[in-house]
């Protein structure tokens, strides 16, 4: 097999077995094997060991030498721990940026929401679409903030939090995401750091509610 053909085979392989586990049709703590998904895609191990390898990074599966891969289960303690950081982080993160931001930063976002906007909901590659044009929308922020350690760590506490963030996607409304976006660019055109700044946390409170009210509802064995 050529390199691009497993990565391809690879990439497959990931993106169906995350919407698998995301939308609830691999429960917590179910055992994944290997040879399964080699079969189901007529393909070897290695882009299947490769897929596994990057949804352990996401926090998606569990890998134990000997014993294959397992969903791992989410917890809200977690999911709280790490808006708590989010919060801060991206909160500072808008607020220092502020100052530096063009009028080219600032149009760039909100073309990045403006095509957010577009996005049909009942698109079955929804989340494929959102989730890059989402990320390019925070990271300007922390790559203009004036801190050259902001990115990395946020981006680490994000990785994290990878399979939280998509299940928000399936159970949120979207449409107030957007809107704290508009509040969020709003206060940057006018040069308010530290309103925008308020705005990016509130918006990052607003997921986190949207994901303890789904643990309340769907408590997770």
């Amino acid at each position: 097999m050529s390199d691009e053909k497993q990565v391809s085979q690879k990439h497959k392989v990931y993106t169906q077995l995350r919407d698998e586990i995301v939308f609830g049709r691999l429960l917590p703590g179910e055992h994944i094997k290997e040879a399964w998904w080699a079969q189901k895609f007529e393909c070897s191990r290695g882009p299947i060991r490769e897929a596994f390898n990057q949804l352990e990074r996401q926090g998606f599966l569990q890998l134990t030498p000997n014993q294959g891969a397992v969903v791992m289960k989410t917890s809200s303690e977690d999911v709280k721990d790490y808006y708590g950081l989010l919060k801060l982080l991206e909160g500072k993160a808008v607020e220092w940026a502020t100052p530096f931001l063009t009028s080219d930063d600032i149009e760039k976002l909100a073309e990045i929401n403006k095509a957010m906007k577009k996005i049909p909901r009942d698109d079955k590659r929804f989340i494929e679409l959102w989730i890059p044009l989402n990320r390019e929308f925070h990271s300007l922020f922390r790559l203009k903030c004036g801190n050259n350690k902001m990115d990395w760590i946020i981006e680490d506490v994000r990785m994290r939090m990878t399979r939280y963030r998509y299940t928000s996607l399936v159970v949120t409304a979207i449409d107030e995401y957007l809107q704290d976006h508009d509040r969020i660019i709003k206060a940057v055109r006018k040069g308010d750091g530290l309103e925008a700044g308020k705005a990016m946390a509130t918006h990052i409170c607003r997921a986190e509610d949207v994901l303890m009210e789904f643990f309340a509802r769907f408590p997770v064995p």
